[in-house]
């Protein structure tokens, strides 16, 4: 069985020491690096043979914090897929990491069977975004824009054909399964995706869904 390989970083001793425990009861993952700071993270991950899977990140932390740090993970392991948990539960915090690429948001209060399916469903799927994390997507759109914009709020539109490709994406299709919807080859299918990444300015699946979600072109089901 491939295990998910997990990093976490957090300031807090108790804390820490706690998620990593928790963590070990569930035999699907392997923790492979611990960290008080966003700076050892990184020094702890240059020595792995491979980047982890997930790292969960805390929001504040000392000499590199978790805004840093996750800018850090997405311009230099972009394979690494980060979820921030933070005691911060404003709209505000949310939007703002989701937007710089973090690909869900838990506060430390969540339960334990939130954390597991978010690291789950985040490794497998590219995301994971509760009902907090999507109200505050929308929200942050609904104060700031009016008309659809890419991630450099530059206007853009996108065809028909577009949204619905977008929405099957949104609802976790590949791309044979969508073609197959279609009648049209994989290979078209993935030309689609390509154009729709590159006119909404984002690198993956969780930004199309981001992005979906922010406008009301996808409506996740709670």
């Amino acid at each position: 069985m491939t295990k998910i390989r997990i990093a976490v970083a957090d300031d807090q001793t108790l804390f820490l020491e706690g998620l990593v425990n928790l963590l070990g009861t569930n035999p699907e993952y392997e923790l492979v690096a611990q960290a008080q700071n966003g700076r050892i993270m990184l020094e702890q991950i240059k020595t792995l043979e491979t980047p982890p899977d997930i790292a969960l990140i805390d929001m504040n932390m000392p000499e590199m914090n978790g805004v840093e740090l996750n800018a850090v993970l997405h311009r230099e392991y972009p394979s690494v897929k980060v979820i921030v948990l933070s005691v911060h539960g404003e709209e505000r915090y949310m939007s703002k990491m989701i937007e710089a690429g973090a690909c869900g948001y838990l506060k430390k209060n969540c339960e334990t069977s939130e954390l597991f399916q978010t690291i789950t469903s985040t490794y497998q799927l590219g995301f994971y975004f509760n009902k907090d994390a999507v109200n505050a997507m929308r929200n942050a759109v609904h104060h700031r824009k009016t008309g659809i914009q890419n991630m450099n709020n530059i206007p853009i539109s996108l065809t028909e054909r577009e949204l619905l490709i977008l929405k099957m994406i949104c609802n976790e299709l590949t791309n044979a399964e969508i073609g197959e919807k279609l009648f049209i080859s994989n290979r078209t299918v993935d030309g689609h995706r390509t154009n729709l990444l590159g006119k909404i300015g984002c690198k993956n699946t969780a930004g199309l869904v981001i992005f979906a979600i922010k406008y009301g072109i996808f409506e996740l089901q709670f």
